[in-house]
């Protein structure tokens, strides 16, 4: 779609730059510069607005707010795939910025009632925009999903002081007992557990193993694993298998929808 734009706006660029040279060559230099320009540049703009909004190839308000609605939507899948698509090498520089792609992944993947391919970039860089208002938003409420510890133990407490900020009652269990589970946490009916991890790489299968044996070994309602580095393909599977809930960071404020509170309390009080 982007040769759409570009046909479009060579289209009408070579139409004023015609209109510009004969208003050189029919006027005297500086009555064109002063008068005659201002006026081509005013319509060129103008004609390509109009265009742009005829075809489809603006991004309104209406297409704004439906963005604005995915995105809130499902912002912590959102910030934790885009935090992933930064890919940095040991010195901490920049390797690979898959952004574009994720963005484009999640676009593929919510019901539009446009398309968005028709105007990619300034979707794209809107979704972007989107995603940096929310985590701002959640900063400026006390929470911010990439300033964890680095040390593991610290991250464990720092998880569940998350949870507590949020309204959930949450311990740590004690190093050595945990059964796979690193975290109790209860609200209302509920009680679940979550095992979670500070790695730099994709967590595996043996986490989301400990994870399920942990949540059957406490009778809890719910298990997850929360890890700051996604997880393997095979992870995934498992996980999809078991039950077990795959999460990140992103998901502390929110860790409620992921788990279906409502559902869960309906079920246990019954």
């Amino acid at each position: 779609m982007r040769k759409e734009y570009e046909t479009i706006l060579g289209a009408v660029t070579f139409l004023a730059l015609l209109c510009a040279g004969y208003a050189y060559y029919a006027l005297e230099a500086h009555v064109a510069t002063t008068r005659a320009l201002p006026v081509i540049v005013m319509g060129y703009v103008a004609v390509l607005v109009l265009v742009f909004k005829a075809l489809g190839l603006s991004l309104t308000r209406a297409k704004r707010q439906e963005l604005t609605r995915h995105v809130e939507a499902h912002a912590p899948a959102l910030s934790r795939n885009l935090r992933l698509a930064v890919k940095k090498n040991d010195y901490n520089r920049v390797v690979a910025d898959e952004r574009q792609e994720t963005v484009l992944e999640f676009l593929d993947s919510v019901d539009l009632s446009f398309d968005y391919r028709r105007i990619e970039p300034a979707v794209v860089d809107y979704v972007l925009a989107e995603v940096e208002r929310v985590e701002g938003e959640a900063r400026e409420g006390g929470f911010d999903a990439n300033d964890y510890p680095s040390d593991p133990t610290e991250f464990e407490h720092w998880c569940a002081a998350q949870l507590r900020h949020f309204g959930w009652d949450a311990d740590v269990t004690k190093r050595g007992y945990d059964q796979g589970i690193d975290i109790v946490a209860r609200k209302g009916a509920l009680v679940i557990g979550l095992q979670v991890k500070r790695y730099n790489s994709p967590v595996g299968n043996k986490a989301i193993q400990e994870a399920f044996t942990g949540k059957n070994y406490y009778g809890l309602a719910g298990a997850g694993v929360l890890a700051t580095a996604g997880f393997t393909p095979s992870a995934r599977r498992l996980a999809a298998t078991t039950g077990v809930l795959l999460l990140s960071p992103h998901d502390l404020p929110n860790i409620d929808r992921e788990f279906g509170v409502e559902s869960f309390t309906e079920a246990w009080a019954m």
